[in-house]
């Protein structure tokens, strides 16, 4: 069954979208680079020819793939290097009476991502049933690649998120920390990204435009589930305002708050600011 999963992955990889191929992505800079221009990315995991299970003694070899939405990342620098993570949650109903979550979340470094899966339960404070591989999704253990759309652009302005989102369209964002400010200290935002896609959205009475997401994150080193929520708010003066929380699962209280301050960039470098884009789709 797994040979024929894979047999069906690559058949379907090899056709055209648009006329473009599929790009496949080979460096963790490329897959930074392209969620910060707001690329459609996608990835795909067979873990039974990635390395050993870490935790069980008769490991499962998952077989899953989906969209990359929600992301938080660190980019490469000469100090450190980057590390990112985004994962997929499912409702699973395997014994048809007791409804669960399963998470299959990914932190990669470099080559290696470290893949993670496990039923958390409702308040995400279950950890015995967790297990973790590591791909090296550069080597064939593993796939990330972006869907080319023709249409999508970025958008440069406050009026013309406004368009699209009011048209029904959806728009993806992606924060560079670099170009926005921080307080109580404006300077140290540090070098982080994250991103996502707008799909639900509110107008506020003085015009701006309100949004949020989540993900839920496993702690690769305390071995603990953290909810990631970020509330967006975007101004009629071309700026941008997220505040990020992490919060204990189970509670949802007890987190870090930090409040970010971001120009609506229009350069193509995206040295830094909220990025807005098309998802052409």
């Amino acid at each position: 069954m797994v040979h024929l999963r894979v047999a069906l992955f690559l058949m379907l990889t090899s056709y055209k979208v648009g006329g473009q191929e599929p790009i496949r992505i080979d460096s963790y800079d490329s897959l930074m680079a392209y969620l910060i221009n707001g690329a459609d990315v996608r990835y795909f995991f067979n873990t039974s020819i990635c390395g050993p299970s870490t935790f069980t003694s008769e490991p499962e070899t998952p077989v899953f793939g989906g969209e990359v939405k929600m992301f938080v990342a660190a980019h490469n620098t000469e100090e450190k290097q980057g590390q990112m993570t985004f994962s997929q949650v499912q409702y699973i109903d395997e014994n048809r009476k007791d409804l669960n979550e399963e998470i299959h979340a990914m932190w990669i470094v470099k080559e290696w991502a470290l893949v993670s899966w496990g039923k958390p339960g409702f308040f995400m404070n279950n950890t015995d049933d967790l297990d973790v591989t590591e791909c090296n999704w550069t080597k064939g253990e593993g796939s990330i690649w972006v869907k080319p759309h023709k249409e999508q652009k970025r958008l440069e302005s406050f009026k013309e998120i406004q368009t699209l989102l009011t048209s029904g369209e959806e728009v993806r964002w992606a924060v560079n920390m670099s170009g926005c400010k921080c307080p109580p200290d404006p300077d140290d935002c540090g070098d982080g990204s994250l991103g996502n896609t707008i799909k639900d959205f509110n107008i506020m009475k003085d015009g701006s435009i309100s949004f949020s997401s989540s993900m839920i994150i496993l702690l690769p080193f305390s071995w603990q589930y953290e909810r990631l929520v970020a509330y967006g708010q975007i101004y009629q003066n071309n700026t941008a305002n997220f505040m990020i929380s992490y919060l204990d699962p189970t509670a949802w209280n007890d987190g870090e708050n930090g409040l970010t301050l971001c120009p609506i960039t229009s350069d193509s470098s995206n040295s830094g600011g909220a990025n807005f884009y098309t998802t052409g789709k």
